[in-house]
């Protein structure tokens, strides 16, 4: 909670205060979310890790040229478990395609739905990706 929280108030501090401006894709349509669940939303894909899969499925040439970054991506993910991008967050120097990364989410595998009084709900999640020498890492 306190991370999502703080993943939140990073993600207004930098659209408000600085040059990086937030991509809002307004693709995911959708009548209630929730930031905050009892029980939040999981990866469950058993075949590769997120970032496997995020080094296989985003296809950026300006990713090779980051030595050190980071990205927020907002990931919407339905009581289906289907994800959509909601929106991009480029705190790398680059000037990546926020396109590809939205190729990818919407493409991810099902998720585990978050959980809220025992029943599936849809769950926005702000997922950090950091990048070093060009690939996906886990921090």
């Amino acid at each position: 909670m306190k991370f999502q929280l703080t993943i939140l108030a990073t993600m207004l501090s930098l659209s408000v205060f600085s040059q990086i401006k937030p991509v809002n894709f307004n693709d995911c349509t959708v009548d209630k979310m929730f930031v905050q669940a009892e029980t939040n939303p999981t990866w469950k894909c058993d075949s590769v890790t997120m970032i496997d899969y995020m080094n296989k499925h985003v296809i950026d040439k300006e990713l090779a040229t980051i030595i050190q970054g980071r990205v927020i991506v907002g990931i919407m993910i339905y009581e289906n478990g289907k994800t959509c991008c909601h929106d991009f967050f480029n705190l790398t120097k680059s000037d990546l395609n926020p396109l590809a990364f939205k190729e990818a989410v919407n493409n991810m595998p099902n998720w585990a739905p978050a959980l809220q009084s025992g029943k599936p709900i849809t769950f926005l999640k702000p997922q950090v990706f950091y990048i070093k020498n060009g690939k996906f890492t886990t921090n």
